[in-house]
């Protein structure tokens, strides 16, 4: 891994309809270890996560499911 990187992973989360629904989101999301910000927009759907190393597919359809959130990726 190189000094400074970042990982950038943009995906579609279906149900966030209000500010408490995204903020709901970037929480669960910014738990997850190596993650370092998380900008979720309810108009698109779209979570932008940047990390410190590719995080698991399956970490993150599971941090959203357990927040009460479906990724549609």
């Amino acid at each position: 891994m190189l000094f400074g990187k970042k990982v950038e992973t943009i995906v579609k989360v279906d149900g966030m309809k209000c500010p408490h629904c995204k903020a709901k989101v970037e929480m669960a999301l910014k738990a997850i270890d190596g993650v370092k910000k998380v900008v979720a927009n309810i108009d698109t759907k779209e979570v932008i996560i940047t990390s410190k190393f590719e995080i698991d597919k399956d970490v993150i359809i599971t941090v959203v499911a357990e927040a009460g959130f479906t990724v549609l990726w």
